[in-house]
């Protein structure tokens, strides 16, 4: 048994060996140089700056939401409510119009009494006033004679 024992150990100890050999180990915080270490916290930087964005970004479509789950129900009820006034005020507007008085379209005997009221009243008077001056300037020659 001690012999299987030390054979596992054994194989462990090689299998770590390997591992350690194949995967290597990172460079060590010392093993960098200067340049090394600005270009790692330059990306850092800009990791973080795009980070920043991103949840900047997020906050406003947060906010964006926010407004129209507050913003839309009201204006779906104000749409609402519209239409059922709309609705409601429809049968009472067709009774309006069907109850608003018309003017009467002039009928073909309203347009033959006025077109006679024109001509014929406009033919009287001109002979009435004919008639006049006739009798008038009668009258006096009449009278000239029995002179």
């Amino acid at each position: 048994m001690p012999t299987l024992l030390r054979l596992i150990v054994l194989k462990m100890a090689i299998s770590a060996v390997v591992i350690m050999i194949v995967t290597g180990c990172g460079p060590s915080g010392r093993d960098l140089s200067d340049r090394q270490w600005l270009d790692m916290q330059q990306g850092l930087q800009a990791e973080r700056a795009e980070v920043g964005r991103q949840r900047d970004y997020l906050e406003s479509d947060r906010r964006e939401f926010n407004n129209r789950e507050r913003s839309d129900p009201i204006l779906a009820a104000t749409i609402t409510s519209a239409s059922l006034l709309m609705c409601c005020c429809l049968p009472l507007l067709m009774v309006a119009v069907l109850l608003w008085p018309r003017r009467s379209h002039a009928t073909d005997q309203d347009v033959h009494d006025a077109w006679m009221d024109d001509v014929v009243v406009a033919l009287v008077e001109e002979t009435s006033t004919t008639r006049r001056l006739a009798q008038s300037a009668a009258a006096p020659r009449l009278a000239k004679s029995e002179d």
